[in-house]
C-alpha cells in the first residue's frame, strides 16, 4: 500500500509541475527594450488559458503582410476588464502597442490594444 500511495503521489507531483512548466516569465519572451506598434486585420482569435492570443495580418513597409502572433493576459483577466470573446472577430483592423520578441520574430506581447477606425480602446494594461 505504501508503494502505491508513493507512486501516485510522486505522479501528482509531476502533474502539478508540468502546468507550471507551460507559463514563462515575461523577460524570457519578451523585450522591453523592443517596442512594437503595429496595426492589421485579425485573422485569428484564440480565447485560451494561460493567454489569449490575436493573430493580425500586418502589412510591412514594403508592402508584404506579416503575420503577427500578440499574447495577451489571461482570459479571465481580460473578461473582468471589459474585453471578451465578442469584442474582437476575424477581420477587425487593431492597432496594437507592446513589446517585440527576443529572438526578433513577428510576435508580440500586448500593452494596449485599439479598434482602429475609431480609436477606441479595448484593452490597455494597467500601466497604459
Amino acid at each position: 500500500m505504501r508503494i502505491i500511495f508513493s507512486i501516485v503521489t510522486a505522479m501528482l507531483a509531476l502533474l502539478g509541475s508540468a502546468a507550471a512548466w507551460s507559463h514563462h516569465s515575461f523577460s524570457a519572451e519578451f523585450d522591453v527594450g523592443r517596442p512594437v506598434e503595429i496595426t492589421g486585420a485579425i485573422t485569428e482569435v484564440e480565447w485560451t488559458n494561460p493567454h489569449a492570443w490575436l493573430h493580425l495580418a500586418v502589412e510591412d513597409e514594403q508592402g508584404n503582410v506579416v503575420h503577427w502572433a500578440v499574447e495577451m493576459l489571461g482570459v479571465n483577466t481580460l473578461v473582468r476588464s471589459g474585453m471578451t470573446p465578442q469584442t474582437v472577430k476575424a477581420g477587425d483592423v487593431l492597432t496594437i502597442t507592446g513589446y517585440g520578441s527576443r529572438d526578433g520574430s513577428s510576435t508580440a506581447n500586448a500593452s494596449s490594444v485599439t479598434r482602429t477606425e475609431t480609436g477606441e480602446k479595448l484593452w490597455a494594461s494597467a500601466g497604459n
